[in-house]
């Protein structure tokens, strides 16, 4: 279970790093690169979770991975510490918060939006200039496509939620010509 109190504070540090050194992005990059290969190799999660394995044996299999992937050597340090502390299994939530606070940092907003057809470009790009500017905050769209709707669109940033649907829409009708 991912303790978001201790992974903000984790990651915070690591932040802190990152802007001293101007590598928020290498930094981020890595921990998202080791993030998800412990997420889709279960023998690698496993042996840095498990108690069985000695943390020395357990530093030296992360090494290995992190130095494949070419990892900045403050994020192999930094899972290390993780490592050291018994904090291994909070490197999901970890990875989650760095990457919301270089957002928060940058000014960045996180959506998503969903189609009945895929967007082009060119919406796309109208789509989050408009969300942009109602949000304030630089948006950064996430598309995606159901088959469900009839057409329109539905776009959630944040806390907000447009919805531009067809069948938002003949609801809003049906409801007016009731009144």
């Amino acid at each position: 279970m991912i303790d978001t109190t201790l992974a903000k504070r984790y990651a915070k540090a690591l932040v802190e790093i990152g802007l001293e050194k101007n590598t928020l992005d290498k930094y981020g990059a890595d921990l998202s690169a080791f993030a998800e290969l412990i997420d889709s190799s279960r023998d690698l999660r496993e042996v840095l979770i498990s108690p069985v394995f000695t943390k020395d044996d357990k530093k030296k299999i992360a090494d290995d991975v992190l130095s494949k992937i070419s990892a900045d050597q403050m994020v192999v340090n930094f899972v290390n510490v993780l490592i050291d502390r018994k904090r291994i299994d909070q490197l999901q939530g970890i990875n989650l918060a760095f990457a919301a606070k270089v957002d928060e940092i940058r000014g960045i907003t996180r959506g998503e939006v969903v189609s009945a057809e895929p967007l082009s470009d060119e919406e796309m790009n109208q789509v989050t200039e408009a969300l942009s500017g109602l949000s304030g905050k630089k948006v950064q769209l996430k598309a995606k496509v159901d088959d469900f709707l009839i057409g329109g669109l539905y776009a959630k940033v944040g806390d907000m939620v447009f919805d531009g649907t067809i069948r938002t829409q003949l609801n809003q009708l049906k409801e007016s010509l009731k009144g």
